[in-house]
């Protein structure tokens, strides 16, 4: 079987989409399926990129050109299935020969404003209803995703909730050190984490304001794993530059780290070193990193918003507090 997946971003950059994309394309490889990846380059280069990784074939194209060059491949390719995991491209893939299988990670709506500063909110919830709209089937990760998805397909189109998976080859309890010996901190220090892009819409500033109590108490640390630059890679508002102000400002810099986008067997050691993850999203679609937090023995703290809820059970693998209450992040 010939299965073309169609996103706005992929490997080698490093978001909860791109794991996704990579892990169901690395399986179809496995089941004996040809499997290609199209998105376009986190940069504005002018070549085609062409990756493989296990057994994945990637094809990376520029940005201007990214969803006529999707199209017109998908033509050529003449695929079995088309998986559409992109916003960009999807207007060209309503009508096609290979039935289309729309992937929809999350649905913004309202909250758009908290994750995209450069549009309109009323003028982004409508562009995002008529990109979702047009198909037949659909896969949504969660159970919120599915209720705010429907509303805007209506009945008759087909949606399937397909929890995101973790390996648990990989993420499972190990012994501590490897990341507090990275970042310099004592074996008895509290260590706070945040993974994912460091993002205004996925809470990496509320995470900092919640810590700053426990910052100042002594034996605490704040580390964050991810990408710094989310505008080029993702589109979504930055954190970094209010985080990296604040801590400054508040004399804590020494005790706020950031570490790039991790390897899957580093992130799993990280996570085991983490005492606490935080992810205060505004809205999440799912919550890979909690997942993974949680196949490795550590407990999150969440705010009450998406599918957050379905990930954590409230004070046994960690806590949900009320969405922006900042304070109730600080004493969870």
């Amino acid at each position: 079987m010939r299965i073309l997946h169609v996103s706005d971003n992929s490997y080698p950059n490093i978001g909860g989409v791109e794991r996704v994309v990579h892990e169901i394309s690395k399986r179809q490889v496995e089941l004996g399926h040809e499997v290609v990846v199209i998105s376009q380059l986190e940069t504005f280069s002018k070549s085609v990129l062409k990756i493989e990784k296990d057994g994945v074939r990637y094809l990376k194209v520029p940005r201007a050109i990214f969803p006529i060059y999707s199209r017109t491949f998908a033509l050529s390719f003449s695929p079995d299935l088309i998986h559409l995991n992109s916003y960009l491209s999807s207007p060209l893939f309503t009508k096609s020969n290979a039935p289309v299988l729309r992937h929809i990670h999350d649905v913004y709506g309202e909250l758009s404003k908290n994750y995209f500063s450069f549009i309109n909110t009323n003028l982004m919830s409508t562009l995002e209803r008529f990109l979702v709209k047009g198909f037949g089937y659909y896969i949504v990760p969660s159970y919120s995703t599915f209720k705010k998805l429907r509303k805007i397909v209506g009945t008759k189109a087909q949606i399937w909730i397909v929890p995101n998976g973790v390996d648990l080859k990989i993420f499972h309890p190990r012994e501590r050190g490897w990341l507090r010996k990275r970042i310099g901190v004592d074996r008895k220090d509290f260590v706070i984490g945040f993974v994912g892009r460091i993002a205004i819409g996925k809470g990496a500033l509320d995470a900092f304001k919640a810590s700053v109590p426990l910052l100042k108490e002594g034996n605490a640390q704040l580390v964050y794993i991810g990408p710094k630059d989310t505008v080029s890679t993702s589109g979504q508002r930055s954190a970094f530059s209010a985080i990296k102000y604040l801590s400054e400002k508040l004399g804590l810099k020494n005790k706020v780290f950031y570490l790039p986008p991790l390897r899957d067997e580093e992130l799993a050691c990280a996570y085991c070193d983490l005492d606490v993850l935080v992810l205060p999203s505004v809205s999440e679609g799912f919550g890979l990193t909690v997942l993974e937090a949680a196949a490795c023995g550590t407990p999150s703290i969440v705010y009450d918003s998406g599918s957050l809820c379905e990930l954590v059970e409230n004070e046994k693998t960690g806590y949900i507090v009320p969405r922006g209450d900042v304070n109730s992040l600080t004493h969870a």
